[in-house]
């Protein structure tokens, strides 16, 4: 926990900025009453009163106390954190949106760090740095890793975890993109629609373990958001997607080079048959990975006209 001197600094830069007035604290919840409070008093700790909770039908008291402690509380329409995503966004009047869950999981004196940059970026990504030894099994922390890997290769990113529940969004942005998903997968199709339109940046966060009952599944999940991430990248940069797998052509291609020589060197024979066969693989596949890489510096070179047009 801040110390109360550090905390009322950050408060009054907080305020400073008004950032009641820039910023609508939106937190998606679904039965955590056991966590919200703690949510919603940390925020007000530091000044932050602007906060809309967006309840997808809870079984247990999370509205109770959401609201009353002060919250401003609608129920969503639609399925899922989408759901609560696409509600929330028709009812946000601030030119931001930073979205947080409701667990208290995320470190609410880390939303400074979003606000030193939010003029530049349509999407601020929390990158999350376990502060507990319960905060993040070695497991979510190596799913979370290939996840944002995949992701980065297929999106022509750099982030470090794409999966994050904590970032924030300009709102003019938000209301641009058309969400299809339903499930935990929803971050990841946010930054893949922002990455083709616009800008993503990430800061360091502080991400604690959480209070409740855990809901995603580590393999479950990480597979549908991998198979999410597939899905996007054929719809928002599908000239590196359709490379990629071309590329894999190589394997093949390798396989009957190397069967090649084997027969060459213990038989005398060479099957030129098979040989120009993995010649026919090669060239295909190389010229799978040559669009890719033209795919990659037609997509860079977009990006860097859409920001010098944004200025």
């Amino acid at each position: 926990m801040m110390g109360v001197e550090v905390k009322e600094g950050l408060k009054d830069r907080l305020k400073a900025v008004d950032v009641n007035k820039l910023v609508t604290v939106v937190i998606p919840t679904l039965n955590e009453e056991q966590g919200i409070a703690k949510v919603i008093e940390e925020l007000h700790s530091l000044g932050i009163t602007n906060i809309l909770v967006v309840d997808g039908y809870s079984s247990d008291r999370t509205v109770d106390v959401a609201k009353s402690l002060g919250a401003r509380v609608i129920y969503q329409h639609g399925k899922g954190k989408t759901g609560a995503l696409k509600t929330a966004v028709e009812h946000v009047d601030t030119p931001y949106m930073l979205v947080m869950d409701g667990d208290y999981t995320y470190d609410a004196s880390n939303i400074e760090r979003f606000i030193q940059h939010m003029d530049n970026y349509d999407e601020i990504i929390g990158a999350r740095i376990p502060v507990e030894d319960a905060s993040m099994s070695r497991l979510h922390k190596f799913g979370n890793a290939v996840i944002t890997k995949v992701f980065n290769l297929l999106m022509n990113t750099n982030l470090s975890d794409v999966c994050s529940g904590m970032y924030m969004l300009k709102t003019d942005t938000m209301r641009e993109i058309d969400l299809n998903t339903s499930g935990f997968d929803v971050e990841a199709e946010i930054a893949a629609q922002i990455a083709s339109i616009g800008s993503i940046t990430e800061v360091p966060i502080n991400y604690r373990a959480r209070i409740g009952r855990q809901k995603l599944s580590t393999w479950k999940h990480g597979f549908r958001i991998i198979s999410s991430i597939l899905n996007l990248a054929k719809m928002h940069n599908p000239g590196a997607f359709y490379s990629l797998l071309v590329s894999l052509l190589l394997i093949p291609s390798g396989i009957i080079f190397f069967n090649s020589l084997l027969e060459m060197m213990y038989t005398g024979k060479f099957s030129s048959n098979w040989f120009l066969v993995g010649v026919a693989l090669l060239l295909v596949a190389v010229q799978g990975m040559s669009i890719g890489v033209l795919s990659l510096v037609v997509k860079r070179s977009q990006m860097r006209l859409m920001r010098m047009m944004r200025m």
